[in-house]
C-alpha cells in the first residue's frame, strides 16, 4: 500500500479524534454553565443543552448576529415587561386578595386555602431564584407604593389563621424581599406587626412539640428557621424596634425557648446555627453586660438549662475564626465571650468550665501569634484576654500557653509599629498579672 495513503488515513483519524474531543469539551462547558446558574441536576442540564444545540443547529448565524443576540438578552433582562416582573405582580395581587378576604371574614380561608398556598409557594420560589442569582430586577419594583401596599397585605397574613406552614413560608418571603431590596426591612418591615408575629410563631412552634421529640413534625422546623432568619435580618439593620417588640424580644421566656431549642435539637446543624445566629445578632445590640437580657437570661436559667451546646458551638466557631454574622465592625463571637466575662465574671463562672476558659485562651494565643502586629483585629483578642485574666479564672498554674503569650507580648512591645491600644492593653495585663512578664519585656513604652 502507498505510504502516502496510510499517512493521510492517520491524519484523518487524528482530525476525527480532535473534533470529537473538542465537541465533548464544548458540551461539557455548556452543561456546567447551565448547572452553575440553575443548580439543577446534570440530567436536566444535559437535556436543556441538547435542546439548545438542536435549536441553534436549525438556524444559520453569522458573527455579527451572535453579537446582536447578546444585546437582545440584555434588552430582555432590562424590559419593564419582563415575565418575572409580571409574575411577581400577579402573585402578590392574588395573595393580597386572599389576605383581605380572610381578614374580612375573620376565619380560616376554606376554599381559598389552596390558591393561597400555591401562590405563596410560587412567590417563594421566584424570589429564591433571584436571590440565588444575585439578581436585582425586582428591587425597583419593590419600592413602588402600590407594590408595597400589596406586600403589607402579604405580611398581614402572618397574624391570621392560615396555618403554621404558611406562616413559615411568609417569613421566608419577607426575608428574601429584604435580601433583594436592602431598604425594604427598614421602610416596611421593622415597624410592621410581622415582627411580633414572628416571635409568637417561634414560641408556638417550639411549645407545640414535645421536648423529647423536638422538631419531629414536618412543618415546625422550617417555620422556626424562616422566622428566626427574618428576625436576624431585622436585628442586623441596627434600626430601633417599637418598644413593645423590644420587650417581646428581651422577654426571658422567649429567650429561654431559644436556648431550649439550641440544646434540644440533636444533630440538626441548620436549626442550631440559625438559632445561634439570632442570639449573636441580638447580643450585638447591647453595650453593657449587666443590661443585656441575653446574659441575664443565661444566668437566670442556668440551673434549668446547661447551655453546653451553645457554648461548644461558639468555641468551635471561635477556633475556626468563623463569625456567622459577618458583621463588618464587630466580631459577634468575641463580643459574646466578652459579655460573658464582662459582668464581673458572674455569667462566665456559671456557664463555662475551666477547660472552656483554657481553650479560649489557647485560641487567643494562636491568633496573636498568627496575625500581623498591625492587624487591628488583634485588639479585640487582647481585650478579651484581659477580661478573662481579670476574672482570675486563669492563673500561672492553669495557663498552658504562658510561653506563647510572652512571645507575642514581647513582639508587640518591641515593634515600632505596634498599635497604641494594643501596647496599652498588654502593659495593663503585665501590670496586673506579673507571672506573664519577663525581665526583657519593655514596660510602658
Amino acid at each position: 500500500m502507498d505510504d502516502s495513503i496510510i499517512m493521510n488515513n492517520n491524519n484523518d483519524d487524528d482530525d476525527d479524534n480532535n473534533t470529537i474531543e473538542h465537541s465533548d469539551e464544548i458540551v461539557s462547558d455548556i452543561i456546567s454553565l447551565i448547572h452553575s446558574t440553575t443548580h439543577s441536576s446534570y440530567v436536566i442540564c444535559s437535556q436543556l443543552s441538547s435542546k439548545l444545540i438542536s435549536y441553534l443547529s436549525q438556524i444559520h448565524m453569522n458573527d455579527n448576529q451572535w453579537h446582536d443576540l447578546e444585546k437582545a438578552v440584555e434588552r430582555f433582562d432590562q424590559s419593564i415587561d419582563h415575565p418575572d416582573l409580571r409574575r411577581f405582580r400577579q402573585l402578590i395581587e392574588t395573595i393580597s386578595i386572599c389576605s383581605n378576604d380572610c381578614e374580612e371574614r375573620n376565619y380560616t380561608l376554606g376554599r381559598d386555602a389552596n390558591t393561597l398556598f400555591e401562590s405563596i409557594c410560587q412567590l417563594q420560589e421566584l424570589l429564591q431564584s433571584h436571590v440565588n442569582l444575585h439578581c436585582t430586577l425586582l428591587s425597583k419594583l419593590i419600592e413602588q407604593q402600590d407594590i408595597q401596599l400589596r406586600l403589607i397585605d402579604v405580611m398581614n397574613l402572618t397574624g391570621m389563621n392560615v396555618g403554621n406552614q404558611i406562616h413559615g413560608i411568609l417569613c421566608d418571603i419577607v426575608h428574601l424581599l429584604c435580601q433583594i431590596n436592602r431598604t425594604f426591612s427598614v421602610t416596611n418591615v421593622i415597624d410592621h406587626p410581622i415582627v411580633s408575629n414572628c416571635i409568637r410563631i417561634i414560641q408556638t412552634s417550639i411549645n407545640s412539640i414535645c421536648s423529647t421529640e423536638i422538631f419531629s413534625g414536618d412543618n415546625a422546623k422550617p417555620t422556626v428557621i424562616f422566622a428566626l432568619r427574618l428576625l436576624t435580618d431585622l436585628l442586623l439593620t441596627n434600626e430601633s424596634f417599637p418598644v413593645h417588640v423590644y420587650g417581646q424580644l428581651s422577654n426571658c421566656v422567649f429567650l429561654k425557648s431559644i436556648f431550649d431549642l439550641i440544646e434540644n435539637s440533636g444533630e440538626d446543624n441548620e436549626l442550631i446555627l440559625t438559632a445561634v445566629k439570632f442570639i449573636l445578632s441580638f447580643n450585638l445590640r447591647f453595650d453593657y453586660p449587666h443590661e443585656n437580657p441575653i446574659m441575664l437570661t443565661l444566668l437566670a436559667v442556668n440551673e434549668q438549662i446547661s447551655c453546653r451546646e451553645l457554648i461548644e458551638r461558639l468555641i468551635l466557631l471561635f477556633n475556626r475564626s468563623v463569625d456567622p454574622i459577618e458583621c463588618k465592625t464587630t466580631n459577634s463571637i468575641i463580643k459574646f465571650f466578652s459579655d460573658l466575662f464582662g459582668d464581673q465574671a458572674t455569667t462566665s463562672d456559671a456557664l463555662l468550665y475551666n477547660s472552656d476558659r483554657s481553650l479560649i485562651v489557647e485560641i487567643i494565643s494562636r491568633e496573636l501569634s498568627d496575625r500581623s502586629i498591625t492587624d487591628e483585629a488583634t485588639t479585640t483578642y487582647l481585650s478579651l484576654l484581659e477580661l478573662i485574666l481579670r476574672s482570675q479564672s486563669i492563673t500561672s498554674e492553669t495557663c498552658t500557653r504562658i510561653d506563647e503569650l510572652q512571645t507575642s507580648f514581647r513582639a508587640h512591645l518591641y515593634a515600632e509599629n505596634c498599635l497604641k491600644q494594643n501596647r496599652f492593653i498588654i502593659n495593663e495585663i503585665l501590670r496586673q498579672h506579673c507571672w506573664l512578664s519577663t525581665n526583657d519585656m519593655p514596660f510602658y513604652l
